[in-house]
């Protein structure tokens, strides 16, 4: 399928070829993506009027070797992985209940070259009306809630962090308004400005940049579920449905 050529190039040209030869023995990330996409055709739900729903929560099992091969490029390879599931539930005109995500967990039972999946729906396919949504912070729910950037990759539980004023700055020091204690993400990393009803995020000059979907960026308008990388550390924007 073509999305697996685009999903292979992509990848290409974000580490210029590098990556990829790292994975001719061992697990390749192609091969995660092809699995995951079929673990999907064998997971999905038929809702109301029969519209198909996609699972959104996918756990990837490595090996030790294979996850140790992985751990520099979790963040990119987790971002292309999603991006790569939903481009597949575009194509398909599939349903699903938010933004899917993508995590890469170490598996001692598995041996180089083997890796496990599993998926799972969070959240309530609807029997009428529009979805209930993921669960996000214990308590809050979304449609009632501020903008925000939700922190991925963090369990269950993903702490949320409302954008409040008119600019919001991340970095690794304690004097910023969002603290990430992520070695690869800068003193001063990036900005969230608010400007009349838009957000804007803007690097401060980054060593390793501010990513929006996995594109380079200086500055950038989010749109919701937009998936930021900083350093290591992914946060999804959040837009108040009021």
């Amino acid at each position: 399928m073509g999305i697996f050529k685009d999903f292979e190039k992509k990848l290409e040209s974000l580490f210029e070829g590098v990556f990829l030869r790292a994975f001719k023995s061992g697990v390749h990330p192609v091969e995660l993506g092809k699995k995951l996409v079929r673990e999907l055709e064998g997971h999905k739900t038929i809702g109301v009027s029969s519209r198909v729903y996609a699972p959104n929560r996918y756990d990837v099992g490595l090996s030790q070797r294979d996850y140790s091969r992985f751990e520099s490029y979790q963040a990119v390879m987790a971002t292309e992985l999603e991006n790569l599931l939903v481009s597949y539930v575009r194509n398909k005109g599939y349903a699903v209940l938010d933004r899917p995500r993508v995590k890469l967990v170490e598996d001692d039972r598995l041996s180089e070259g083997e890796f496990s999946i599993r998926c799972r729906m969070e959240g309530e396919v609807p029997a009428d009306g529009e979805p209930k949504k993921a669960r996000r912070e214990a308590g809050r729910d979304r449609a009632g809630g501020p903008t925000g950037l939700e922190l991925m990759d963090s369990g269950d539980v993903a702490p949320f962090f409302a954008l409040e004023g008119e600019v919001t700055q991340i970095g690794r020091t304690t004097d910023n308004d969002i603290v990430l204690p992520d070695p690869n993400a800068s003193r001063a990393h990036a900005r969230v400005i608010r400007r009349g009803g838009a957000y804007f995020i803007s690097d401060m000059d980054s060593t390793n940049g501010t990513w929006v979907n996995e594109q380079r960026v200086s500055e950038s308008e989010l749109d919701d579920n937009d998936v930021i990388r900083l350093g290591g550390t992914r946060l999804i924007f959040r837009r108040s449905q009021d």
